[in-house]
């Protein structure tokens, strides 16, 4: 698959407006998340494995947190990828997580 952009997703009172990753893996490489909206992970929410390649995860929103990438659990891996520009910040994790970057 080529290149993917995900823009302007909505769930106001839910989790992950660009991508909700419940379970099992997501690898995301060469593709934007932007613009999106969710009260936990405007851009992205995971509770699982997420590997982000060459990508970047940019002005999206969280009326709770984890503007551009929240993590619920499991684990996340960023190679030569961008997450900023996100409010009202750019990762959060549940605790004791750590923000994933």
């Amino acid at each position: 698959m080529g290149t993917v952009t995900i823009s302007n997703g909505d769930v106001a009172r839910g989790v992950g407006g660009g991508i909700a990753n419940p379970g099992g893996s997501v690898t995301i490489t060469s593709s934007a998340i932007w613009g999106s909206h969710a009260s936990y992970g405007g851009g992205i929410c995971t509770d699982t494995a997420l590997m982000m390649t060459a990508s970047g995860v940019t002005g999206n929103t969280a009326s709770v947190n984890g503007g551009g990438i929240y993590r619920n659990a499991g684990s996340i891996t960023l190679l030569a990828s961008t997450v900023a520009g996100n409010a009202p910040n750019n990762c959060a994790a549940t605790a004791p997580l750590t923000a994933p970057c």
